[in-house]
């Protein structure tokens, strides 16, 4: 069956076009950049009028573009800003009206294991027995202990890029103050212990998902002059601290003229790197292995699944449905992370 996943998220809104049978072959993907969790800083945060219109235009546009590859059904998924606004009803209704469809809306604890389950499809960390995963979006974060392909724990906790900088930064178009700086790895550090979360002691093996390393990666194969391939997927801890000291002291304007930075997203990138590199150092990690493997694609490996209850790894059946450029790709990315994951000589 050719399934069209969308996935309406805090800061941008993606499409994967996957063919899901026998194993996982994606047709397609696509994001854009329309974020909706304006005011995710508040106590009850609202979704305003605009940002209803511009996600109900931006999911009626990519259903129109899906409809070229012959999907034959959709799932339409939205996250934390959806869930945590108090006219979340209102959101769910303008989508229905503005495309037909039905939208869900997933608990943290669903968001988390989708998670789980796109990761599971990356042949990437297939080689891992153990691991965990850090995706941050702009209103949450979701952490994930993997080991032999089951979940040990999982926690989705209100510590996205959006909400932390509207919340914890006084002026999000100047440069990050040092009692700002700190006033976040206070609050990754005090959520993060109360929620119970463990990080193995003896694993220092970190993933990570979500456009903050898609940028930064995309940043530093700019800087290389490489294609992202070539740069690899293994980001260290020491480059991460380089480029949040770098935008932290520049003003708004100065970001936006980074050209792999997206002008939608340079006013959280600072943040969104500092709790990056709080989650890794609380994990005792050097260095994060990028994926793009998250949420759409666990959603799309569910349909294919004959499995329930924990995500089990099906990288190889998702290795086999790839196109020959996605899986020459892959392998390039393998390699890339044999020679530069932790622990590697």
């Amino acid at each position: 069956m050719r399934l069209g996943v969308i996935d309406i998220g805090s800061n941008s809104i993606k499409l994967l076009v996957a063919e899901t049978g026998s194993s996982l072959a994606i047709h397609y993907e696509t994001t854009w950049e329309t974020r909706i969790g304006t005011v995710m800083g508040m106590d009850h945060p609202v979704l305003t009028r605009k940002s209803i219109e511009n996600a109900c235009a931006a999911v009626k546009s990519l259903i129109e573009e899906a409809s070229g590859y012959d999907v034959e059904k959709f799932f339409i998924a939205a996250t934390s800003a959806v869930r945590d606004a108090s006219n979340r009803d209102d959101f769910i209704e303008a989508i229905r009206e503005a495309t037909g469809q039905k939208l869900k809306v997933l608990t943290g604890d669903e968001e988390a294991a989708y998670i789980a389950w796109g990761i599971s499809t990356d042949s990437v960390l297939a080689q891992y027995q153990e691991f965990c995963l850090a995706d941050l979006g702009g209103g949450s974060l979701e952490l994930i202990h993997v080991r032999n392909r089951d979940i040990v724990s999982k926690v989705s906790l209100p510590l996205g890029a959006i909400r932390l900088s509207q919340q914890l930064l006084d002026d999000m178009n100047q440069p990050m103050k040092s009692v700002e700086m700190r006033k976040i790895i206070r609050r990754v550090r005090k959520t993060i212990d109360e929620s119970g979360f463990q990080f193995p002691k003896d694993v220092s093996i970190l993933a990570g998902t979500g456009g903050a390393l898609t940028v930064a990666r995309a940043i530093r194969a700019s800087w290389l002059g490489q294609t992202e391939q070539e740069a690899g997927n293994s980001l260290s801890l020491a480059y991460l601290r380089f480029l949040y000291i770098e935008l932290a002291a520049m003003k708004l304007e100065e970001r936006t003229k980074i050209p792999p930075l997206p002008a939608e997203r340079a006013d959280i990138m600072p943040a969104a790197l500092l709790i990056l590199l709080t989650v890794a150092e609380m994990a005792g990690a050097g260095s994060y292995i990028f994926s793009s493997h998250n949420l759409r694609y666990g959603i799309a490996a569910k349909y294919f699944s004959n499995e329930e209850g924990t995500p089990q790894f099906l990288a190889h059946a998702a290795q086999a449905g790839l196109s020959p450029e996605r899986r020459i790709e892959k392998h390039q990315d393998l390699n890339a992370a044999n020679r530069s994951a932790p622990g590697a000589n």
